[in-house]
C-alpha cells in the first residue's frame, strides 16, 4: 500500500510508535532527478550496513521526514506500507478514522485562539500539532516543535522532579491537569503559564494521546506578587 506523505499521516505513525523510515530513491535515468522518494516505517533501528533490498539508508521519523513532509521541488513522496513484522496490519498504519473533523477547517479553529497554545501529542508527550498561538506563546515555529517532547517548555527544575510525566499520568487518570506553573519560551525566558492538560480517546476509547491548552499570565503573576 502506497500512499502521499501528509503531516496527518506522519503525526499518526509517531502515535503508533513508528521511530525510522527506509528510503528508497527513484532517479530519472534520462536527466538524473530524483522523482520520487518512498519512505517505509518500522519500529526498530534498522542497520544501515544491512538494510533490506532496494533501500539506500534510514531517517528517524521526527527529523528529516519533518522537512519533507512540506514537500521537494519536482519530487513526489510517499509512504509505503511493506510488512517486516507478520504481526503488524495495514491498518496499524493507515487508520485514518481519528480525527474526521476537516483538517484545514480544525486547522482554522487553532490558528483563530492567538492568545492560546494548543498543542497535541502522542501518549509519550511528543507533539504532532502546534497552533499559531502556541508559537506565540512559546516562541517555537511548527516545525521547531513538531516531534519533541512538552519537556522543552518545562524549567530545568521541573523536569528534574519528574512533572512532565506527573501531569500526564495524572490527566490519564483523572481526565485532566491542571498545570500553572513557570514556562520556558525557546530563547530561555520563563513566564507563568496557566493550562490543562486533557487525554485524547478514539471513537473506541483508546488511548491516543493527550491536549494542552495554555496561556501567559505573566502580567497577572506579576500583579500577583506586587500586591496589586
Amino acid at each position: 500500500m502506497r500512499t502521499p506523505l501528509t503531516s496527518q499521516l506522519l503525526g499518526d505513525l509517531i502515535e503508533k510508535g513508528y521511530e525510522y523510515v527506509l528510503v528508497k530513491v527513484t532517479v530519472n535515468q534520462q536527466t538524473e532527478e530524483v522523482v520520487d522518494i518512498t519512505l517505509v516505517p518500522v519500529k526498530v533501528k534498522p542497520e544501515l550496513n544491512n538494510l533490506p533490498a532496494g533501500f539506500e539508508t534510514f531517517y528517524r521519523i521526527t527529523r528529516e521526514p519533518m522537512q519533507l513532509v512540506c514537500g521537494v521541488d519536482k519530487t513526489s513522496i510517499f509512504i509505503e506500507y511493506q510488512s517486516f513484522d507478520d504481526e503488524v496490519t495495514d491498518k496499524d498504519i493507515f487508520d485514518d478514522t481519528y480525527f474526521r473533523m476537516s483538517e484545514e477547517f480544525f486547522r482554522q479553529v487553532l490558528d483563530s485562539l492567538e492568545d492560546y497554545a494548543v498543542i497535541t501529542t502522542d501518549k509519550n508527550g511528543n507533539i504532532n500539532s502546534w497552533n499559531t498561538g502556541a508559537q506565540k506563546v512559546l516562541g517555537y515555529a511548527e516545525q521547531e516543535a513538531l516531534g519533541l517532547n512538552v519537556r522543552i517548555f518545562f524549567t530545568i527544575e521541573d523536569i528534574a522532579a519528574g512533572k512532565p510525566e506527573i501531569e500526564l499520568k495524572k490527566a490519564l487518570s483523572m481526565g485532566r491537569a491542571i498545570d500553572e506553573r513557570y514556562h520556558v519560551r525557546k530563547d530561555g525566558t520563563r513566564f507563568w503559564g496557566s493550562g490543562l492538560f486533557f487525554p485524547l480517546f478514539d471513537e473506541e476509547h483508546n488511548h491516543r494521546g493527550f491536549t494542552k491548552i495554555m496561556r501567559n499570565q505573566r502580567e497577572e503573576q506579576q500583579a500577583k506578587e506586587l500586591g496589586i
